[in-house]
């Protein structure tokens, strides 16, 4: 069995959410693709300490290793906190292989030397792609209610000199679920070498906003 964790490590505007994935082989149309079960969806409270955060990291861990057999491989957005922060989830969440991911511009993801480059627009393709697929499966819960909200409210925006924006941006709105999300589910298996994939990116021209679509709530994700 095979865990990935997802982890937007919160800032002073915005909490810490975790996302858990169970990876799942299913038979496909011409062969077998993974399907991921999120199994546990969590939003820590605002500005908790990160002492604290290792620690809740680390039960979640521990419980994830103790029912499944194995140890789950955890990405960690360190874009904003660096890698001090990261330093602290290695040193509490021994029982767990602990990966910083750092959020760039552009379509690929790269990892290398423990670390992993991914960029915005890998992330919401890869989003999209599991979205139109039926291959992401959430539970009937309301952190997941949460993340369902926020995926409507994530925009991607591009600018007149086609630069892209990503994330949430109305008012009092947030993406960090999303985020988790999308760290938990990046690729179908831990590692993947120096390249382990691009993204393909539609030319465009014009300044616009789209949305990512909302995926079904899925009761005790079993389908």
């Amino acid at each position: 069995m095979t865990i990935l964790v997802g982890i937007d490590i919160g800032q002073r505007r915005d909490p810490t959410a975790i996302c858990v994935a169970e990876l799942e082989s299913r038979p496909g149309p011409t062969r077998a693709e993974i399907h991921f079960l999120i199994r546990h969806l969590d939003r820590l409270p605002l500005r908790t300490p990160y002492p604290e955060v290792a620690r809740r990291l680390h039960d979640l861990c521990s419980g994830v290793a103790h029912r499944s057999g194995a140890s789950p491989t955890v990405y960690v957005d360190a874009t904003g906190v660096g890698l001090p922060v990261t330093d602290i989830l290695k040193a509490a969440a021994t029982n767990a292989r602990i990966v910083p991911v750092f959020f760039t511009h552009g379509d690929r993801r790269t990892e290398e030397k423990g670390e992993v480059r991914l960029g915005k627009a890998f992330l919401v393709s890869r989003l999209q792609a599991l979205l139109q697929t039926g291959r992401l499966h959430l539970p009937r819960s309301a952190e997941a209610g949460a993340l369902a909200a926020e995926l409507r409210d994530y925009e991607i925006k591009v600018s007149d000199d086609a630069n892209d924006k990503y994330g949430a941006f109305k008012v009092g709105s947030h993406d960090d679920l999303v985020t988790a999300l999308g760290l938990a589910v990046q690729v179908d298996s831990p590692g993947g070498g120096a390249l382990a994939w691009r993204a393909g990116r539609p030319v465009r021209k014009e300044k616009h906003t789209r949305q990512l679509e909302r995926p079904p709530l899925v009761e005790g994700v079993d389908k």
